[in-house]
């Protein structure tokens, strides 16, 4: 008989076991999976708007834990565009409002001014975007997904904070933008008691060569933050930058990869507790195969392989579950266009590589008892 077969073999008459423990390393791999791969899939969305709008800086405040938590001074944005190197500039607020007519909490609202180069980047599906003619008027655009989701047609009231809104117009854009709702600046700033003030801008520039983002990221947290007397507030940051430092999504990456820590000890001691047993109830064949001339060598490459068989077979069925679960939870309401609809290559690799992992601390200390069984003594073992 082959070793690889006798390998196989030794796994398959223990089946029940061995399904348990492969479910136990499945369940931590899948985990990993599925919280990485959406703590990846958030910062992928975040940036890839930055990147299909064409955003060269964000300029936010220096204290502000989210894109929400903080706000400055809209006359910063005059400012900002005045700069000789500022080919355009898009003032904003965001914050979450409620739609208090239909019960619906939650829902992120965008405010930006009238002739801003953002809009121009949203397809317009049915009705029209909101232009200068649109001051006053109480009118509102909504994401095709929380058209869809709200159950909302053009000309639909929307109650916010006590003021009623019209759908002027349902529109398509990036996955992210597609859940959201939009509104003037003015609007925006009433609605939510924020006056004259933004929570950020996003720019793009004439040259987007590293020296001169960096001399326009410059002037902006100096002398154009000094003079709108925002000294020492703002920040203005690269797109990858930005998203790398959002506090809430570095809160979830931890919490992400803490609990895929702990669902990895978990599958190690599944691992261990499913090969010492293996090892004791073999304790007489392991000594007949060292009397017939095995090595200690092969023995413990038995067990390891024994191990690792079951733990490829756990992130072989972990990843799918994972990689499931994903596409899953990407077409909730709750989550569409926030949570990318796949998974990166390089989270299944890290999968793979965690069931090794588990395979071989699971079997170490089995297969290195193993080779200090004596054929004597093992072949009397009752």
């Amino acid at each position: 008989m082959r070793f690889y077969t006798f390998v196989f073999k030794n796994v398959w008459r223990r089946r029940t076991r061995s399904t348990l423990t492969l479910t136990g390393v499945a369940a931590a791999v899948g985990m990993f999976v599925t919280l990485v791969g959406i703590s990846d899939s958030l910062e992928g969305t975040l940036l890839d708007l930055y990147r299909q709008r064409r955003i060269d800086l964000i300029i936010s405040r220096a204290d502000a834990v989210s894109p929400m938590s903080g706000t400055l001074k809209e006359r910063l944005g005059a400012d900002v565009a005045a700069l000789p190197d500022v080919q355009a500039v898009c003032p904003g607020l965001v914050d979450f409002l409620s739609f208090e007519n239909l019960g619906i909490n939650g829902v992120v609202v965008q405010g930006w001014p009238a002739g801003a180069f953002m809009f121009a980047e949203l397809q317009v599906l049915q009705g029209h975007g909101l232009t200068a003619e649109s001051r006053g008027k109480k009118g509102i655009m909504l994401g095709k997904d929380l058209a869809r989701n709200a159950k909302l047609k053009l000309g639909d009231r929307v109650d916010m904070s006590e003021e009623q809104y019209r759908v002027v117009g349902i529109y398509e854009g990036s996955d992210i933008e597609n859940s959201m709702a939009i509104l003037l600046l003015e609007d925006a700033q009433k609605l939510t008691g924020k006056a004259g003030l933004i929570t950020g801008l996003t720019l793009r520039l004439k040259d987007q060569s590293e020296a001169a983002v960096e001399e326009v990221r410059a002037a902006i947290e100096g002398p154009v933050a000094e003079q709108a007397g925002e000294k020492g507030k703002v920040r203005a940051k690269a797109p990858q930058e930005f998203v790398n430092t959002q506090a809430q999504l570095r809160m979830f990456k931890v919490f992400a990869w803490a609990i895929s820590v702990v669902a990895l000890i978990i599958g190690v001691l599944f691992m261990l507790n499913t090969m010492v047993m293996s090892v004791f109830e073999r304790t007489r064949e392991i000594g007949i195969l060292r009397a017939i001339g095995w090595q200690p060598s092969r023995v413990m490459r038995m067990i390891l392989m024994e191990s690792m068989l079951i733990s490829v077979g756990g992130a072989i069925v972990g990843t799918a579950g994972g990689i499931g679960l994903t596409l899953l939870l990407s077409q909730m309401p709750f989550a569409k266009g926030a949570i990318q609809n796949s998974v990166s290559p390089g989270i299944m690799v890290k999968g793979f590589a965690i069931a090794l992992v588990v395979g071989l601390l699971g079997a170490a200390y089995p297969a290195f008892h193993g080779t200090r069984l004596l054929p004597t003594e093992a072949i009397r073992h009752e």
